[in-house]
């Protein structure tokens, strides 16, 4: 058994190869980062190699230098590596977590992010190791990962760069015929940076939920597969009855009947008279009533488990549904409101800007006395000086403190501004919007900024401090802030937020903290009728949101809100474990929450932050009933059936959207052009999808659901269509 190093010989050995390396560079002195030097380990955790890599400040240039113990000496040098072959990072973990995936990065800080995050999620599903680099992969031993599931996790190309697809293909290549299979990760829907990597997703608010949406999506739609079906194994004598390309799951009647009775009256009214769909007007009165209460109360499921009480809603719509006059209705209080404290606040305002006016008129003097007097030379100027300097200092800490003026609806804001308003104007708003487009359409949405953007926003709804950085001004922390959304969205604006970000909203949890509505269309059924000369219910309503309002709001002196905690009671706790546990049953693969998962996993914790909403609002003292939690859990499970709706119709796997584009543009030029088949070269030049691949990979999808054929003559291939589809109704 050969003796291991101290921890003394290994680093003096690393500082002598990084001194090394330094001068081949051109530098004048050693940089050694100790938190660059990897140790890779046996799977007994026995220390076998070490790698490390360093950067010469001075230069730029970037070494690795690996090393490993022979008993009596240190041998390095590329690819120089053990007898037993150059090993695995954190091999070790492979004995610890025998069932799970693992993710091969390029690169060891990228798998340690990985596992880091893991087991902060406290995770048995995966595991990330590496073979270092590029230029290792190829003689790494890969024997160890026989008989496994692995995921190649590589490192973002741009601008003609292809080394993180070759690390791919060579990881790929080499574990051919030992892992029981080897995908690598189409990692372009996450807009990483160049070069970028597991570590800035994980930065930008990269989570479990992400991670297996992506694997899902490789799974479904292998990126490196190339359509290889020859005319013999394509079936001649006759065609399957065509399958439909998803199953559809029904829209169901909503819950109206769940609301409390004065949410509901208010509901109804609104809705006889506006005749928009009931879902759109009750996702109106539900936004009002989170905005009015958010600030006053959390909610506390079980012990430890606590969260706000402002509610995501997201209303899928075409323009003219009538949501901005739903919305106007049911924010009538929170206007009156808006502009009753403006008016308060006005002489406060005056106030402190004629304050803030004398205060930077005494700093401007003092420091201009600071000047004069750092230009004499007289015995007294010293003390003199240190005087100025002291009362510049307690100056600085007597600057003026805006008020706070209560202001809670917003619609064209980008996140960083409402981070800003947040912290220092009043820590309680609302993104109401019956254009949603501002919001998902917006600059603050585009690729380079849109992960940390969504990032910014599920912080907000989980109700933790929010940091923002920044390069020309003062940075700042949000702390103890509370945010509603309450949004419209047009179905192309939609899609063309899930085409430009992928997977990325899905990905970072965003869309999962939503619920979600898609109701039909009432346009067309809308006769006209007289405006009724008043609405008793929806006064109701009003004049319950604008008694929570007045209700003192719970805030410190640096404007962070501390509210009240509402417990549940003891049935409606066991009401709770119960729909928890109901959802959870749901959630394994073949499960009927399935493919939204990301959003069944938030819909207990909404459950009851809209049971939370109920009791309150309906006047209730105390822990939440059991009956507010009855309610609630009928409204967030007909949200979670639409989630099932919305994500199946817009937001399915790349591969199966791509698939039912095709499907519909095969079948649109076939009837038009009165023929049944077309050249997979006409497709890619005028069809709906340009790229190969992803070409490719669709028309497998449609070939396995008996909707099309291809045959082949010569390097020709024709795509034929199934008959059944060519008839009415035969597309479905």
């Amino acid at each position: 058994m050969i003796t291991q190093p101290t921890n003394k010989q290994i680093r003096e050995y690393a500082k002598k190869l990084a001194l090394k390396a330094n001068t081949k560079a051109g530098a004048n002195s050693p940089n050694v980062d100790e938190r660059m030097l990897h140790v890779y380990r046996t799977e007994d955790n026995t220390p076998l190699y070490w790698r490390m890599r360093v950067k010469c400040k001075s230069t730029g240039d970037k070494f690795i230098r690996p090393f490993y113990w022979t008993g009596d000496r240190f041998i390095t040098g590329e690819p120089t590596a053990p007898p037993e072959g150059k090993p695995l990072y954190r091999l070790e973990l492979l004995a610890k977590h025998p069932a799970a995936v693992v993710i091969i990065t390029e690169g060891e800080k990228a798998a340690d992010a990985l596992n880091k995050a893991r087991d902060k999620w406290q995770s048995d599903y995966f595991i990330a190791m590496t073979s270092g680099g590029a230029q290792s992969a190829a003689t790494a031993n890969w024997q160890p990962l026989a008989g496994r599931k692995v995921f190649v996790f590589p490192d973002e190309d741009k601008d003609g760069e292809t080394a993180g697809a070759d690390y791919g293909q060579v990881v790929k290549a080499a574990l051919t015929g030992i892992a029981d299979s080897v995908a690598v990760l189409d990692i372009a829907p996450l807009n990483l940076p160049p070069k970028g990597d597991a570590v800035e997703w994980l930065a930008a608010g990269g989570d479990l939920d992400g991670l297996l949406l992506l694997i899902d999506a490789t799974r479904n739609n292998p990126k490196d597969n190339q359509l290889n079906q020859d005319v013999s194994e394509t079936d001649n004598d006759g065609w399957q009855t065509p399958q439909p390309l998803a199953p559809k799951v029904e829209a169901e009647d909503y819950p109206l009947a769940s609301l409390p009775d004065t949410i509901r009256a208010a509901v109804e009214e609104v809705q006889a008279f506006v005749k928009s769909p009931v879902a759109m007007v009750a996702a109106s009165a539900l936004s009002a009533v989170s905005l009015a209460t958010q600030a006053l109360y959390d909610a506390e499921r079980a012990q430890g488990l606590q969260s706000p009480i402002g509610l995501f809603m997201l209303t899928l719509g075409d323009s003219g549904e009538r949501k901005s006059t739903c919305d106007t209705k049911f924010t009538q209080a929170i206007k009156a409101y808006e502009n009753e404290q403006a008016e308060v606040y006005k002489p406060i305002v005056k106030q402190f800007n004629a304050s803030l006016a004398t205060w930077n008129a005494e700093r401007e003097g003092l420091l201009s006395e600071i000047k004069t007097n750092s230009k004499k030379t007289s015995p007294d100027t010293a003390n003199k000086q240190a005087g100025l300097r002291h009362d510049m200092e307690q100056h600085e800490l007597n600057e003026p403190t805006p008020p706070r003026v209560p202001r809670l609806t917003y619609s064209d804001v980008t996140p960083e501004e409402l981070a800003y308003k947040l912290a220092f104007q009043y820590p309680t708003a609302g993104i109401t919007s019956a254009e949603a487009g501002i919001v998902f359409g917006s600059h603050g949405m585009k690729s380079d900024s849109a992960m940390k953007n969504l990032a910014q926003l599920n912080t907000l709804w989980d109700g933790g401090d929010l940091q923002i950085d920044r390069r020309t001004s003062d940075s700042f922390t949000v702390c103890g802030a509370r945010l509603t959304m309450a949004l419209m969205i047009q179905e192309a604006t939609l899609r063309a937020f899930f085409e430009k970000s992928g997977q990325l909203a899905r990905g970072t949890g965003f869309m999962a903290r939503f619920l979600v509505s898609m109701p039909e269309s009432t346009q067309g059924q809308r006769p006209f009728s007289e405006p009724p000369l008043n609405y008793p219910c929806l006064d109701a309503f009003n004049n319950r949101i604008t008694a929570m309002l007045n209700q003192p709001v719970p805030m410190d002196d640096n404007g962070a809100l501390s509210p009240l905690l509402l417990t549940l009671t003891p049935e409606a706790k066991a009401a709770w474990i119960k729909y928890h546990d109901a959802i959870e049953s749901e959630l394994v693969s073949g499960g009927a929450l399935f493919d939204v998962r990301d959003v069944a996993s938030k819909s207990a914790d909404n459950a009851v932050r809209l049971a939370a909403l109920f009791h309150v609002f309906e006047g209730g003292i105390g822990a939440i009933s059991e009956d507010a939690f009855s309610r609630a859990s009928e409204v967030a499970i007909w949200h979670l059936s639409e989630s099932l709706r919305f994500f199946g119709d817009l937001a399915a796997p790349q591969n199966m959207a791509d698939a039912a584009r095709l499907d519909k543009w095969i079948i649109e030029h076939c009837k038009r052009e009165k023929t049944h088949c077309i050249k997979r070269r006409d497709i890619q030049r005028e069809g709906a999808i340009r790229d190969g691949a992803r070409l490719d990979a669709a028309i497998k999808e449609l070939i396995e659901l008996d909707r099309i054929r291809i045959e082949k003559d010569g390097k020709q291939i024709f795509i034929w269509i199934n008959p059944a589809l060519m008839t009415e109704g035969g597309a479905s």
